[in-house]
Parts: C-alpha cells; sequence; structure tokens
C-alpha cells in the first residue's frame, strides 16, 4: 500500500494540485530536492504556516491555507506530494500521447 491511499479524495485533489503548480512553474526538481529536506520537520512546519495564517492569506485563501497546514501536520504528506511532484513531472516530459 502507498502512502497516497491514506488520504481522503479532498486531500488528494489538494496534492494533485499543488504537484501540478509546481510542475507548471518548472520547480519540480527544485520542490522536490527542498521537501525531501523537510521531511523531518513536517509538523514544525505546519504549525508555522497555522501561526502565519493571516500574513500568507493575501497570497493565499485561508481555506486553502488552513488545509495545506492539516495536512502537513501528517507525516505521509510530504512523501505523497514528492511521489505526485515526479508523477506529474514525468506526465509533462512525456507531452501529448500521439493518436
Amino acid at each position: 500500500m502507498t502512502a497516497v491511499a491514506s488520504f481522503s479524495a479532498a486531500e488528494q485533489a489538494l496534492l494533485d494540485d499543488a504537484a501540478r503548480r509546481i510542475v507548471g512553474a518548472r520547480m519540480a526538481v527544485p520542490a522536490m530536492m527542498f521537501l525531501e529536506t523537510l521531511a523531518p520537520m513536517n509538523l514544525v512546519t505546519a504549525s508555522m504556516l497555522h501561526a502565519l495564517q493571516p500574513l500568507l492569506g493575501i497570497a493565499l485563501p485561508a481555506d486553502k491555507l488552513a488545509a495545506i497546514a492539516t495536512l502537513l501536520e501528517r507525516r505521509e504528506s510530504i512523501p505523497a506530494l514528492v511521489s505526485a511532484i515526479d508523477a506529474a513531472e514525468h506526465a509533462r516530459r512525456r507531452g501529448p500521447r500521439q493518436p
């Protein structure tokens, strides 16, 4: 069983949306490296997001920011996000399939 299997549909959609945005910005490799180094501190990161929510709310909707912070509290969220980024990057490199 993969770590992704333990997420609700809404949580998985949030991970997939984040992965698509990261890949769309062509930041897949730096993001995956950053996330891998951040993995041991995911609870600290989530707590910082909760604390900075009023400031970060300028750039992101408050409900999405709270959902991301809550999701990051779970240990398996960062490896799942890295996997989602990797899958989205592979799909981007394959490009549209020819009929």
